[in-house]
Formats: C-alpha cells, sequence, structure tokens
C-alpha cells in the first residue's frame, strides 16, 4: 500500500477505532460440553494467548511486527511506520511442558504481565486453533528465530503488520475463533470480561 493511500484512508481509520471503543468486551460461551481453561494475557501494550497441550503444559501465542519484536527495533520511526503502512509480521510461540498451572502464568512471560484473564472454551475449538497456528512453526523452509526478551520463537507470518491488523486486534480473531464474543476494539490491550452468553 502507497503512503499517500494509508495517510488518506488513515483519519478514517482513527475514527472507526475511537467509534468502536477502545476496550475489547469479552463475553466467553456458556453451556460448554467439554470445556478446557484458557488464558489471555496482558502485557501492558500487547496481549497474548495460553493454550493447553494435549501432552501437559501450556504453549503461548503471540503475534506482532517482526521489528519491532523480534529485531528489537524500537525507536520513534520504526514504531510510526509499523502502524502507518504494512510491515513485516511474526508469530511466536513458546512451549512449555512443565507449567500446568495458572499461578506459574508469570513464568511465560518475562517482558512483564499486568493481567491475566481466565476463560473456558471448547476443546474441539482450542485444538483447531492450535494445530492452525503451530502449521505455520512446520513448514519445512521455515526456520525458527529466538528471543529471549519474550521467550518465544518467531517465524514469519504471511499477513502484513500495521494499523488495523496489530497484536491485539489478532488475539481477538484467536478468541472469536475459540467462540469467545469480542465487541469492541482492544487496540490498547484494555480488555474486559462480561457475563457469557445468554447467562440470565
Amino acid at each position: 500500500m502507497r503512503p499517500g493511500a494509508v495517510g488518506f484512508r488513515l483519519p478514517w481509520l482513527l475514527a472507526a477505532l475511537l467509534l468502536g471503543g477502545c476496550a475489547g468486551r469479552i463475553a466467553p460461551p456458556e453451556a460448554l460440553v467439554d470445556p478446557v481453561d484458557v488464558y489471555l494475557l496482558d502485557h501492558g501494550r500487547h496481549a497474548s494467548l495460553v493454550l493447553p497441550r494435549q501432552q501437559g503444559g501450556m504453549v503461548r501465542y503471540s503475534y506482532g511486527e517482526w521489528g519491532w519484536y523480534v529485531e528489537g527495533r524500537r525507536h520513534l520511526f520504526a514504531g510510526i511506520s509499523a502502524l502507518l503502512w504494512p510491515t513485516a509480521s511474526g508469530l511466536g510461540r513458546g512451549v512449555h511442558e512443565a507449567i500446568d498451572s495458572p499461578h506459574d502464568l508469570h513464568r511465560l512471560a518475562p517482558e512483564g504481565l499486568q493481567r491475566v484473564y481466565s476463560l473456558r472454551a471448547e476443546s474441539a475449538r482450542v485444538a483447531a486453533l492450535r494445530r492452525q497456528l503451530d502449521a505455520h512453526f512446520q513448514a519445512g523452509d521455515v526456520t525458527p528465530t529466538y528471543s529471549a526478551e519474550f521467550d518465544l520463537e518467531f517465524v514469519p507470518y504471511p499477513r502484513a503488520y500495521w494499523l488495523t491488523h496489530q497484536s491485539n486486534l489478532v488475539t481477538a480473531q484467536w478468541l472469536r475463533r475459540l467462540g469467545v464474543e469480542v465487541r469492541g476494539v482492544p487496540w490498547f490491550s484494555n480488555w474486559r470480561v462480561e457475563e457469557p452468553r445468554g447467562a440470565p
């Protein structure tokens, strides 16, 4: 996308964010047949999702801009460019076979953890999302890049990062695939859990 086109669309995008609200209002599903616990981690500016592993333990997934999260390019211009036009993105994964308790979730997030949201989802949906995300790491021509700062291995993600496809919005997409209703625009990693859908 050309910078001029982005400049033309930016006011409309910002207006959409403001009109949609800056908080992600989460309504978990109810009446689950085979529920499992999943965890939304709020790190302050970004969020990640923790799913249980079938073999035991937990796995954390996080999406972000490649230069910012993987290469450590944190200067002002890099941050602005990551928002205003599409740039390379990465999917991060951290597998923790020995962690099963929610009390140990802080060990999964060396970048810091402000809040943990405990949710429940159908086990079949969790397994399907996990397979979909893991498929990016199983491609034969992909070599993950490890980030000690986040304790995650990153691989390139096929869709670019920018204003309308950033880390918190992608996390919200993952939650929706788990059957969780997400209303509003959690652009600033501002989350609020509401009553389950259909609750009296």
